[in-house]
């Protein structure tokens, strides 16, 4: 090895050797590089390294290179570590933090290599520092965000997945892990369109994400790997980068079983209470009644249609009355339900008794232009009764006289 500030050819030390080289390394001005001794000395410096550090070129030359680390560093023995390193390996590189002459400190990336001159001997060494705060805060800040993230993640009851843009799981939380039945190792990596009863339907969904920003309520069904299936409603929406590049789809998954059970039920008491509302009763032998109370929609038609036919074939009855005087009132759309409802009656062979038709109810079928005459109406359920039982050539009498009653 040459010995300290060993004169190269032509008689001056070799860090003086003019080269173009050097006049490169004088016009950098945003990358530190320095000429060392094989200790350590410091024999030149570029503007880039005067500017990282906050002292002049005349500061630096003839200095320890170590007094460029904290103070900490330096007890601890990182400087010397590093110069053994590249004398033995000829190469050393790594991050730390370095001094400014104000006492501040910023993140640097060194490398250190050693310089060869005429007949493989070596001279010295260069360094090389880049300035890397920036970017080491920017991945603090991503490793805090994700951390802060998994915290969000885990702390969910519902399903919770990270995406990224080829539909590749990222991450998920452990009620993903529940209601799939598989561990995150077996999750993460894999397609999460894989995890649906339908998985082009999820696609479709995420390719929406994309196109509108979220997507919200989406219906799907995810499969447990025992075969069971959950009813949920798919909620996501992309997340983007500082510079506004998608980067992921953060998605969320509402277990529904319990909502779509509540609406079952709810259905099936509709119905229940709708057929209640709607009875079908055989008051003679022959004769149907349907008292209607309410407004007369078209599910309520259709239900009261299908009750009445039915009944009118079990018991064999050729009367049937509908009575309307539990109707407020009667539009257009509920005289045409009326009038389906009776043409469907005679279609059985049956006749309807049209009752509890008021004056009010009266006028307004006249307003309308409903030709009803075609049709056997009374005003009161009583009054109908009176005419079935006619129909069937029977009367009621007294049960003293005999006389018939009116």
């Amino acid at each position: 090895m040459a010995v300290k500030g060993k004169a190269a050819a032509g008689g001056a030390p070799w860090w003086d050797q003019p080269t173009s080289y050097q006049s490169l390394v004088d016009s950098v001005d945003d990358v530190g590089i320095l000429m060392l001794d094989l200790d350590g000395t410091i024999r030149t410096s570029n503007p880039g390294m005067q500017s990282l550090t906050g002292r002049s070129g005349k500061d630096l030359v003839g200095s320890d290179f170590a007094s460029l680390f904290p103070s900490d560093l330096q007890d601890i023995g990182y400087p010397a570590q590093a110069l053994g390193q590249v004398v033995s390996a000829k190469r050393f590189e790594g991050v730390a933090r370095q001094a400014h002459k104000d006492g501040s400190e910023f993140w640097a990336n060194i490398a250190l290599a050693v310089i060869v001159g005429d007949g493989r001997a070596v001279l010295g060494i260069s360094m090389v520092v880049r300035d890397v705060t920036a970017q080491r805060r920017a991945d603090e800040a991503a490793r805090k965000a994700g951390a802060y993230s998994r915290s969000l993640i885990e702390a969910s009851l519902d399903p919770l997945v990270t995406i990224a843009p080829d539909g590749t799981i990222t991450d998920v939380n452990g009620a993903t892990e529940r209601v799939t039945g598989l561990g995150r190792d077996v999750l993460v990596g894999t397609d999460f369109s894989d995890y649906f009863t339908s998985p082009s339907e999820a696609r479709t969904g995420y390719e929406r994400v994309f196109r509108d920003g979220q997507v919200v309520d989406y219906p799907l069904e995810l499969r447990h790997a025992d075969g069971s299936v959950t009813p949920v409603l798919y909620n996501a929406a992309v997340y983007r980068d500082e510079t506004g590049e998608v980067i992921g789809v953060f998605a969320a998954a509402r277990d529904v079983t319990e909502q779509r059970l509540a609406e079952r039920r709810i259905r099936q008491q509709s119905q229940e209470i709708l057929e209640l509302s709607t009875p079908v009763m055989q008051i003679w032998e022959g004769v149907v009644a349907v008292p209607l109370i309410g407004n007369l929609d078209s599910q309520r038609t259709q239900l009261f249609m299908e009750r009445l036919l039915e009944r009118i074939v079990e018991t064999n009855s050729p009367l049937a009355i509908v009575d309307i005087m539990g109707v407020p009132t009667i539009d257009t759309q509920t005289a045409q339900h009326l009038m389906e409802t009776i043409t469907a009656v005679r279609l059985l062979g049956a006749q309807v008794i049209l009752t509890g038709v008021r004056p009010a109810i009266a006028q307004t079928l006249v307003h309308l232009g409903v030709d009803w005459s075609s049709i056997t109406t009374r005003s009161s359920l009583s009054a109908g009764l009176k005419v079935a039982l006619e129909s069937l050539e029977l009367r009621v009498v007294d049960r003293e006289t005999g006389a018939p009653r009116s």
